[in-house]
């Protein structure tokens, strides 16, 4: 997997809150596809059960935690602890990829400033691989600008870049030294990926809504020209339903 879930889905709750202020917990399920940037490796279907939970200072939304350390006239500033991407090597049918070691998923830490005004809401993190798999350091931005098309119907268009350090670049896209027979070694510096995309949502009721995400990623050309990687660019396909108490 390139895109981590945990922004997805911070994507899709962020910007449906506000239709549900009122109410802290609500529970979702849902369906989501994830391209694979692995060469030979199939797009990744998996369910999404989730509990999300919006209290004054704690957040939880699905996988992802935020603890509010400041907040007035729009602004919010946060610590954030989120898993991140993996990849387990033989999900793929080439049998060079399936030799190569398993990409682990790490967890994540770090801080967060958020901005909502008129003209859309502006979402910005820096964090850190705790676990030490790839010792890496990632910076996400993103600006989402909801639509009210009728009283049910909202869209939410966005946009968003990833920065990812050479560490963690090197370890889910890069070959290290030895390990591949069949690969040569490979290096990575620091990687920018870039997203676009567009949330439906569509309230049923005072309780139930049903959201739609269709989100474009284009790898870095870092990326691209990995011997293990044989894309430019993902598509994600995510559908759910959340029920508000």
């Amino acid at each position: 997997m390139q895109q981590p879930l945990p922004i997805l889905l911070s994507t899709l709750l962020v910007t449906t809150s506000a239709a549900y202020a009122d109410s802290p917990w609500s529970v979702a399920g849902g369906v989501i596809a994830v391209d694979s940037p692995y060469a030979n490796t199939d797009t990744k279907v998996m369910a999404l059960p989730m509990i999300n939970y919006q209290g004054e200072k704690l957040t939880l939304r699905g996988y992802t935690l935020d603890y509010t350390l400041l907040q007035q006239h729009g602004f919010s500033w946060s610590a954030t602890l989120a898993p991140g991407q993996f990849f387990d090597s033989s999900d793929s049918d080439n049998p060079a990829i399936k030799a190569l070691n398993e990409r682990k998923m790490s967890l994540y830490a770090g801080t967060k400033v958020s901005y909502a005004a008129n003209f859309g809401r502006l979402n910005a993190s820096v964090t850190h691989d705790i676990l030490g798999h790839s010792d890496g350091l990632k910076f996400n931005g993103d600006y989402n600008y909801p639509v009210k098309l009728t009283k049910e119907l909202m869209l939410a268009p966005f946009v968003g870049v990833e920065i990812n350090s050479s560490q963690l670049s090197n370890y889910y896209y890069g070959v290290a030294e030895g390990e591949s027979s069949t690969f040569d070694a490979y290096e990575l510096s620091s990687t920018v990926n870039y997203n676009i995309g567009l949330l439906a949502t569509y309230k049923i009721n005072k309780n139930l809504n049903v959201n739609a995400l269709v989100k474009y990623h284009q790898l870095d050309a870092d990326i691209e020209d990995s011997p293990i990687i044989d894309t430019d660019n993902l598509t994600t396909a995510m559908m759910s339903i959340t029920y508000h108490f």
